[in-house]
């Protein structure tokens, strides 16, 4: 088939893009079938002709886009035939990369528990490189992958200067994704997490997916763009590459965040917030104690209203420290931030991990659940040093808010807890009286 092909574009003919491209569609809709056979049959078919006739069509339509007319109807007609048939492609190649990787973890996991086999090698769990029966496949999907991404990208460029007469014609979102789909899957093919010289060209796939969402304004594709990061990050984090994996953890958060701009749902939010967590803990294990800080501060901000609300709106019926063995995240953001923000005991002052919570549609009974979760996290630090005025700021906070006729039980145990906290700082100690010297004298006027 290619060889005829290859006879009628060798002339000087304005259709050679049309008979390339109908060509290549025709491959494409093939290795389709082909690879869906193999998923759904769980059974080996030699693709490799499918593959290579397919690259030869796809370079054929590269080298003869230089004679494409502008507006030419018949070319647009092949490149909107090529782009459906591409979409097809793009979903059958997926579901059979998942269904080889399938495979593959399942055999380093029987592996891994025979006593008799030799153990896996590291990071094999993580991102297995032996796919059996398909070791052969899998390069040359990769090999038609890229030839596949290279015309996509060509096709949109095509449609922006040649045809923009035709352009209504074509789903330039589903083209898109198509294009962000091939880069995603193609920088999962090429990543191995234990061969670091794997990890500049899956890097510079999801690149080069990022430069054209943001060329064609395509703001959907960011958020996959960021879970591909996301992704690379976590394999890394597994076998304990913590200073590898804040490149890409950090390319995510930056990413979902651009995606935020454009759609702000609380589960977005949640999801950032979780995500600088993890790229604090990174940084922290980096000894970034810094940079670690920044990210911890920047997952509290993340935390959506829904989710603070829904912490405080327990303490009408649950002790805070239920509440805090429940939903872990707002006391371990505090924790953490805490932790990198305590340089010295006897520093000065100190940023509360409260400050940079969103509590300004929240009353102060609300507020103060949050100043207990803190002053509780506070006190878990003061076991190894002594951070007494620093619980002491939060206490006078909360005893503030807890009049002893609204709230006497909890004024009670804020009270008493306070005097523990400065039996053993004698200037807090006299500090702590004459507040609640003051306190009294004024309750005792009202």
């Amino acid at each position: 088939m290619i060889r005829p092909i290859r006879i009628m574009i060798g002339k000087p003919d304005k259709h050679a893009y049309y008979y390339a491209a109908y060509a290549a569609t025709a491959k494409l809709s093939l290795g389709s079938v082909q690879m869906d056979k193999m998923v759904l049959d769980h059974i080996y078919i030699d693709i490799s002709t499918t593959f290579k006739e397919a690259v030869s069509c796809i370079e054929l339509m590269q080298s003869t886009i230089d004679n494409v007319q502008s507006q030419d109807d018949q070319s647009a007609q092949a490149l909107l035939a090529f782009c459906k048939s591409a979409d097809s492609f793009r979903q059958s190649s997926k579901r059979f990369y998942e269904f080889v990787l399938d495979k593959a973890i399942h055999n380093v996991t029987v592996s891994a528990n025979d006593p008799f086999r030799t153990p896996p090698r590291a990071g094999e769990m993580v991102t297995p490189s032996d796919f059996g029966t398909w070791n052969a496949v899998i390069p040359q999907l990769n090999k038609m992958l890229q030839s596949f991404s290279d015309c996509i990208s060509s096709g949109i460029r095509m449609i922006k200067t040649k045809f923009a007469d035709f352009k209504q014609k074509f789903q330039m979102d589903a083209i898109m994704t198509t294009f962000v789909d091939i880069m995603i899957l193609l920088a999962r093919i090429q990543f191995k997490v234990k061969d670091e010289s794997t990890y500049y060209k899956a890097l510079e796939y999801l690149h080069k997916a990022e430069d054209l969402c943001v060329i064609m304004k395509y703001n959907a594709g960011y958020s996959w763009i960021s879970g591909s990061y996301y992704s690379m990050g976590t394999a890394m984090i597994k076998v304990d590459m913590y200073s590898k994996a804040i490149y890409p953890i950090r390319k995510s958060c930056t990413l979902l965040e651009k995606s935020i701009e454009c759609d702000s749902s609380d589960e977005s939010k949640l999801e950032l917030s979780t995500r600088y967590e993890i790229l604090g803990t990174c940084c922290f294990k980096n000894k970034d104690y810094e940079d670690a800080g920044k990210a911890y501060r920047l997952g509290l901000r993340q935390i959506p209203t829904s989710k603070i609300k829904n912490f405080v709106d327990q303490g009408n019926s649950i002790a805070v420290s239920t509440i805090m063995e429940n939903d872990r995240l707002i006391p371990k953001l505090m924790d953490r931030f805490l932790r990198t923000s305590i340089i010295d005991p006897k520093q000065e002052s100190v940023t509360f991990a409260s400050e940079h919570l969103d509590l300004s549609n929240f009353n102060l009974i609300q507020q103060s659940i949050i100043y207990e979760c803190e002053l509780k996290v506070w006190s878990i630090l003061s076991l190894k040093t002594k951070l007494n005025r620093f619980q002491l700021f939060i206490a006078e906070k909360l005893l503030e808010v807890y009049e002893p006729t609204s709230y006497p039980l909890r004024r009670a145990r804020y009270t008493s807890h306070t005097g523990l906290y400065m039996i053993k700082d004698i200037d807090l100690l006299l500090h702590f009286k004459n507040f609640i010297g003051t306190r009294q004298n004024r309750e005792i006027k009202q």
